[in-house]
């Protein structure tokens, strides 16, 4: 293990951002301790390779790095805090501070004296030097709650991606698909990791299968729609990306030895259950993941959070691991279940 690594989560989702970040380590099989968490805060005591991983998978971590202190709301606290970091990691080379706030934390906080605080606090003996421009380490502050983080970056994810990524830019275009970010959580909720079959049985335009292949896994989807059979071999090829895309009943069990599903099944009004019952659909998803996921692996899956999707999976006999709320809209919560095989 190394030292305490401080992450900045994004504050789309009260729960998703731990929950993804807890996926993508049980994937690479990563040991770590959780040592700690605020809001939109995780801090972990990982082995080596955290930073790199997340930088690549991780939709709703915003950046992170070594966790050097934590202080008080003052600045007699953030000055004793300081003062007793060891700074020699930055001798002789140029630094920057940036300070941010979680939401409205420690509103009256001038951040400008906060960021003076903490350079300040280097001692000039080591020869290191101010650039805000283009530092060779930046040291970074955050408010959460009570605390001041403050931590050395060490890494910053690409969210600008998934915006370049979002749906109407692809060849074909359906309404009411996910956005690529949200996509990218629930492969990453899956477990699944490089070279993992991951399989979407109501797959679409083929959202969940890009992310999945972006991240180096055998990406299958089936759907009962031809045209979306036909969109999504379109998108995918657009990012030039190899998925098996066929057209079928996904809940038949189209892949055995799957190891892992990520799913949105068409529940909403803009889809097609191909006349089934949405409880029916999610039940007959629910009993194919069993039958088709390896030992120990995992779906996760969306439906209205009104017809109760865990004690479904839980009477086909699935380990429900987590459940996540997500509005939608007045009419419709969605549900955000991972369960696990036997």
């Amino acid at each position: 293990m190394i030292g305490s690594i401080f992450l900045l989560l994004s504050g789309e989702h009260p729960t998703l951002p731990y929950a993804e970040v807890r996926g993508i380590l049980r994937s690479e099989g990563m040991r770590y301790a959780e040592v700690g968490r605020g809001d939109q805060v995780l801090l972990l005591n990982p082995e080596e390779g955290l930073e790199g991983l997340l930088r690549s998978r991780a939709a709703l971590v915003m950046e992170g790095g070594p966790l050097l202190g934590v202080a008080g709301r003052s600045m007699e606290s953030i000055s004793r805090t300081c003062n007793g970091i060891d700074w020699g990691f930055i001798e002789g080379r140029t630094f920057g501070v940036r300070a941010t706030r979680v939401k409205r934390y420690w509103e009256a906080a001038d951040l400008q004296a906060l960021e003076k605080a903490i350079g300040d606090a280097v001692p000039r003996s080591l020869g290191a030097r101010v650039n805000l421009t283009a530092p060779e380490v930046w040291i970074r502050a955050a408010v959460s709650g009570e605390s001041v983080y403050i931590f050395s970056l060490g890494f910053r994810t690409d969210r600008g991606a998934f915006v370049k990524r979002r749906p109407k830019t692809r060849p074909y275009f359906h309404p009411g698909v996910l956005e690529p970010k949200v996509s990218r959580v629930f492969v990453n909720l899956s477990a699944a990791r490089p070279r993992d079959v991951l399989l979407d049985p109501f797959c679409g335009t083929g959202g969940f299968l890009i992310e999945a292949a972006m991240m180096g896994m055998k990406a299958v989807g089936v759907d009962i729609d031809l045209r979306m059979v036909r969109g999504a071999i379109k998108n995918t090829k657009f990012y030039g990306l190899d998925c098996d895309v066929v057209h079928g009943d996904g809940t038949a069990g189209p892949v055995r030895g799957a190891d892992g599903i990520a799913t949105d099944p068409p529940y909403g009004r803009g889809a097609s259950t191909g006349g089934e019952r949405v409880w029916d659909l999610i039940r007959g998803l629910t009993r194919m993941a069993r039958e088709v996921l390896r030992s120990g692996g995992r779906i996760c899956f969306a439906s209205p959070s009104e017809i109760e999707p865990s004690s479904i999976a839980e009477g086909e006999g699935l380990r429900v691991l987590e459940e996540h709320t997500m509005r939608v809209h007045k009419s419709l919560t969605r549900a955000i279940v991972v369960a696990e095989s036997a």
